[in-house]
């Protein structure tokens, strides 16, 4: 049974290798670090026994929502772990009196962004060299009161 909790300091090796088995160009794990403590509780990890994914979110202003990062286990992909890490950092934003949210995602990262996509975010600009060079990325914003575009 998967359990979505705050991250504390005890779990970043376990987010390292989560991160590190999820992308090319893996955070550090003193980032990781960094962001624990910047993001206060908007650093949340999927536990099953040991964290097999996490999200990391920090607040801009007072109604922005800024998704700085999620993976999952390649093994627990697929199962609506990542959607289910995005709806409780949603909520922990909306708590906050954030009114949209924000992300950065590889323009050919398919499977990101349909899961983006689905869960209501949609493109708003590009980032080029974002990733490194000849690696761009899209800008995705997801309305989080409801209402139809983003002020």
């Amino acid at each position: 049974m998967v359990i979505i909790d705050n991250a504390s300091l005890s779990d970043l090796e376990e987010v390292y290798e989560v991160e590190r088995r999820s992308f090319e160009d893996p955070y550090p794990l003193a980032l990781l670090k960094a962001y624990l403590f910047i993001s206060g509780n908007l650093f949340v990890v999927a536990r099953d026994g040991k964290v097999v994914g996490y999200a990391v979110g920090v607040m801009q202003g007072r109604w922005r929502g800024h998704v700085i990062s999620l993976a999952v286990e390649p093994e627990f992909r697929g199962a609506g772990l990542g959607k289910s890490l995005l709806g409780e950092l949603h909520r922990r934003f909306g708590r906050l009196g954030c009114t949209y949210s924000f992300l950065e995602v590889g323009v050919s990262n398919e499977i990101a962004l349909g899961l983006y996509r689905s869960l209501g975010y949609y493109v708003v600009g590009l980032k080029v060299g974002y990733y490194g060079r000849g690696k761009h990325a899209f800008i995705m914003v997801k309305d989080l009161k409801g209402r139809k575009g983003v002020e």
